[in-house]
């Protein structure tokens, strides 16, 4: 079946298996309008073919196969990204040099520029994602900028440095609103900066978060490779390790753990995450501002764990682990704990909680709405809990899915 398409894949594995399409629907968490349509030659997410492979026995990329994508109209996300695409992956002429535009150049400032950075990082951290773009492109510009007008000694690489952060942050930005493509354009030349200066700390926060992006693409053999590969390369001596040595590292390891789990692959999964852990137990508490503006320490791992768990159709143990979170160890990033919430809300509906899972939903909603709404995994929830009430969903239900944009 190497050239099958998916329809005929998980057609031809259930009747294989000896299941009706009803008895795949409940093993594998489905709606039966859901695995019609996909056998009758429709398209489903990453998260629906992860929980078909469970079903089935099988990795979930088995189900992905190289095609020609279907034809759609010009977004107006093409437009509005434009200063970011000309900021990050300018026009080249003929000299073979990139044109970066005039911001910040005839006038730099290393101070200015890392000040700028900062703020930036504030901005990312907080959610306040239209002054990200209103800011960013110029401020990546700059960065360019300051790299050909400090071309020697300690101020180049001061140079190189920050534009390794701004483009990190900038990769980050760009995979939260879902423009994947360019955000490994960003990461990419983060990593080569970070790369030129020795840099480790900000060259694995550019791998981890490449990987991130990645992931949102489906590409989980690959993500796990590039994870595992880089985590073997830069492990650290836990006695001697600095934070952004170990937190590096152990975020390459929940990345990986994260593409296991996605591609069924839940005992490697929990290995990655149990060796992240050693990382974070050493560090004893969250550790704030590392390299590329991560957090990190035994409040992060746990919290990949709670994931991988969920990912292997264990809510019960994901929800455990939640009321079990080490206490007084400091906190992790408004939107990391933002989508532990996202997990415990599935595992609470999971477990026939719709009420709670709503709960949580309104909870992240009150705190943080402008993160919630780029959250393609919210509105997955949504559309669950809308499900699980089909005939008699509550009003805050119904509030809920008007906000995530979500058809009842």
């Amino acid at each position: 079946m190497k050239d099958a398409s998916i329809s005929e894949r998980v057609r031809s594995l259930r009747t294989r298996r000896g299941m009706t399409q009803e008895e795949l629907a409940e093993r594998s968490g489905l709606s039966v309008a859901v695995i019609r349509k996909i056998e009758q030659g429709g398209t489903g997410r990453m998260e629906t073919y992860h929980q078909l492979a469970r079903a089935l026995g099988v990795k979930t990329v088995w189900f992905v196969t190289p095609s020609s994508p279907e034809p759609s109209e010009a977004r107006a996300d093409d437009i509005v990204l434009a200063d970011m695409r000309s900021a990050i992956n300018p026009p080249i002429g003929l000299s073979g040099r990139p044109l970066y535009g005039t911001a910040d150049g005839d006038q730099p400032d290393l101070h200015r520029l890392k000040r700028a950075v900062a703020s930036i990082a504030a901005a990312y951290h907080d959610d306040r994602y239209d002054d990200l773009a209103a800011m960013m492109p110029g401020l990546v510009k700059s960065a360019h900028h300051h790299v050909d007008a400090y071309d020697t000694g300690d101020d180049h690489r001061e140079a190189l440095r920050l534009r390794a952060d701004i483009t990190g942050l900038a990769g980050r930005y760009l995979i939260q609103i879902r423009a994947h493509d360019l955000a490994l354009i960003a990461l990419h030349g983060s990593l080569r900066d970070a790369l030129e200066i020795g840099d480790m700390g900000l060259a694995a926060a550019a791998v981890s978060s490449q990987a991130w992006a990645m992931l949102r693409q489906g590409r989980l053999d690959e993500v796990e490779r590039l994870c595992v590969d880089t985590a073997d390369q830069i492990e650290p001596k836990m006695s001697t390790a600095t934070p952004d040595e170990l937190a590096g590292w152990g975020y390459l390891l929940l990345r990986a753990a994260g593409a296991a789990s996605r591609n069924n692959k839940p005992e490697e999964a929990r290995e990655y995450a149990l060796t992240a852990s050693t990382a974070g137990a050493r560090l004893g508490r969250q550790h704030e501002d590392l390299a590329g503006h991560i957090s990190f320490g035994p409040l992060t791992t746990e919290l990949h764990r709670a994931e991988v768990e969920l990912l292997d159709d264990k809510p019960d143990r994901t929800l455990e682990i939640s009321r079990n979170l080490p206490q007084g160890v400091g906190k992790v990033h408004a939107s990391t704990w933002d989508r532990h919430r996202l997990d415990r809300a599935k595992a609470q509906l999971r477990t026939g909680d719709a009420e709670k899972a709503t709960e949580t939903m309104k909870k992240i909603r009150a705190d943080h709405p402008s993160w919630l709404r780029y959250q393609q995994y919210g509105r997955d929830i949504m559309r669950e809990i809308l499900q699980s009430r089909p005939r008699m969903p509550s009003e805050e239900m119904l509030d809920l899915a008007d906000f995530m944009g979500v058809e009842p």
